[in-house]
């Protein structure tokens, strides 16, 4: 009989156990990232989609604070550690000139937080784009961070698996 209940209590310890805290609650680690050029306004508008419970373990490693992004009331707090952040984890080279991503903000829905971004001044047409990207990668060693661009009519799609950094798109 001890027998019968040591498997049975073995066979349910996943259900008994408390969860590891730095587990995540979803098996996989990804951001997506859209870029897309805006030849009217001469601009790149920039979209960073990143799950929010691994985005907000992400601040917390590197701004060592409690960070959350879901409560309004933090809203304008979380902004500047945002801004912060993926100013300093994405960056771009368009026609291999470094450009300047200014950050507009951020929302979240649902389990997701979206991130926007825009480059202005990009008023010739795109022939070579330059990711360096390291989104999450402090966190986790699974990140893999996907990139669609929209430069003209062409439509690119490439992604980076950690710990790759860079890649490049040619829209000649």
């Amino acid at each position: 009989m001890q027998t019968v209940l040591a498997l049975f209590l073995w066979w349910m310890m996943p259900v008994f156990s408390k969860p590891d805290p730095l587990s995540s609650v979803h098996p996989f680690h990804v951001s997506v990232t859209e870029i897309n050029q805006n030849t009217a306004g001469g601009t790149l508008e920039v979209q960073v989609k990143l799950f929010t419970d691994d985005f907000e373990a992400a601040l917390k490693t590197v701004f060592n604070q409690k960070a959350d992004l879901i409560d309004p009331a933090l809203h304008e707090r979380m902004d500047t550690l945002v801004n912060r952040y993926i100013t300093s984890r994405l960056q771009l080279r368009v026609n291999d000139k470094a450009v300047q991503l200014q950050y507009l903000g951020f929302e979240h829905d649902r389990e997701a937080t979206y991130v926007y971004l825009e480059v202005e001044g990009v008023n010739a047409s795109v022939r070579s784009l330059e990711v360096y990207a390291k989104l999450l990668y402090e966190q986790f060693s699974d990140q893999v961070n996907i990139f669609h661009v929209t430069a003209g009519k062409s439509k690119k799609s490439t992604k980076l698996d950690y710990p790759a950094q860079t890649v490049r798109l040619s829209f000649e």
